[in-house]
């Protein structure tokens, strides 16, 4: 139990890291290269892991093409997430930022469940919602206090 939880935190450090390099290479250079090195770097990474794998799990791999296309969007939906958080990095606090995504990913995914699934979570509904509120809490406290600085 405790191994997943310290690669659930490493996980998620590295994406907040992987995040804000990535926005100061888009700043350095430009969203489109800073995009293309991140999915160039993801490439090669995928590449070491497939090969790392033991030639008795590769050959058990299931490998299938499906007739829906519109699986196949993905990696243009990656791009545009890429594209947006290197752009929105820079003038979002890393704090609220990991906090918008979680909350978005909160949400989408209990609105996944009950369309999916057809399945409802109100322990995921009230998280999201107390998340939420914290996060406009924290908002509005900053905000107050910008307003005394400008007056003052």
């Amino acid at each position: 139990m405790m191994i997943a939880i310290i690669v659930s935190l490493l996980a998620g450090s590295t994406i907040v890291i992987s995040r804000t390099v990535n926005a100061k290479l888009a700043l350095e250079t430009s969203l489109m290269t800073s995009t293309f090195y991140n999915y160039l770097t993801g490439f090669f990474v995928s590449l070491v892991a497939l090969f790392s794998i033991g030639r008795s799990e590769l050959t058990n791999f299931p490998v299938q093409i499906s007739a829906k296309s519109w699986i196949y969007f993905g990696g243009i939906v990656g791009i545009l997430v890429v594209l947006i958080l290197n752009y929105t990095v820079t003038n979002i606090p890393a704090l609220y930022m990991t906090l918008l995504i979680f909350t978005g990913q909160i949400f989408t995914g209990i609105l996944l469940d009950v369309w999916i699934s057809h399945s409802f979570s109100v322990k995921q509904m009230l998280g999201g919602a107390f998340v939420a509120f914290g996060l406009s809490v924290n908002l509005y406290i900053d905000w107050r206090e910008s307003q005394k600085i400008k007056k003052g």
